[in-house]
């Protein structure tokens, strides 16, 4: 082949310089492949903290309004947190849980991620009068959380699974559904359910708080309580694997 510049174009084709490119080549192949399946991938960040803060805080601003510690008039300023925080953020994290294997997160999340949409939803359209539901308004809520309470209870059995932190939220989160059910049904007045949603959210916000400090700091900062460590409570927790 003709020279250019003095520099031969002409390609090796000998049998024995191809043999030796696919020994290299292969020999690359391998050691690439070898590295990408022992490195370590970082793990995925624990969507829980911020499915509980969107949670946490819907709750508080539709509890702080059940504990009339502001005017009724104002309920449906919960609408745009409703939709949003609690309810298109909290379903998002719980999906996101699906990935990181949190089956708890996973149903607890979406679970109430539809409830603030559906909740949301009613108020927004018996508002706009798309929905009358007339003197019954308050029933239709109160079916809602008596549903929901059954299914917060054996949330409530699972949590004994986790620390003691999560036990106590989800106590709370059954009495607020169930003071707030007697209330819509006219049993009693929504205060008693208010008191109760304002301790279920600061019990929320406490655990996202957790979760949030300690995997920036890499240690527990903010502890969450050993149930093994409770008299009582150590009954039902599962037993620590050794």
């Amino acid at each position: 082949m003709e020279e250019e510049n003095g520099v031969s174009l002409e390609i090796p084709n000998s049998g024995h310089g191809k043999h030796e490119y696919e020994k290299i080549s292969e020999a690359v192949h391998k050691n690439l492949t070898s590295r990408m399946n022992s490195a370590p991938f970082p793990p995925f960040p624990d969507p829980t903290s911020l499915g509980l803060s969107g949670f946490s805080c819907t709750t508080f601003i539709l509890s702080v309004l059940n504990a009339k510690l502001l005017p009724s008039k104002v309920i449906p300023g919960v609408v745009g947190p409703g939709l949003f925080y609690g309810g298109t953020v909290q379903m998002l994290a719980g999906l996101l849980c699906f990935i990181t294997r949190n089956m708890f997160g996973l149903v607890a999340f979406t679970s109430f991620g539809a409830f603030w949409l559906a909740v949301s939803t009613l108020i927004t359209l018996e508002e706009e009068g798309i929905l009358v539901f007339g003197t019954d308004a308050n029933q239709v809520l109160g079916i809602l959380l008596v549903g929901y309470s059954i299914f917060s209870t054996y949330l409530w059995i699972a949590s004994f699974a986790h620390h003691f932190a999560l036990v106590f939220t989800i106590t709370a989160l059954i009495l607020t559904l169930m003071l707030l059910a007697m209330a819509n049904f006219g049993v009693m007045s929504t205060v008693p359910g208010g008191i109760c949603g304002i301790i279920l959210a600061a019990g929320g916000w406490y655990i996202s708080a957790g979760v949030l400090i300690n995997d920036n700091y890499g240690r527990t900062v903010v502890p969450f309580g050993d149930i093994h460590c409770i008299p009582y409570l150590n009954i039902l927790a599962p037993k620590k694997k050794i």
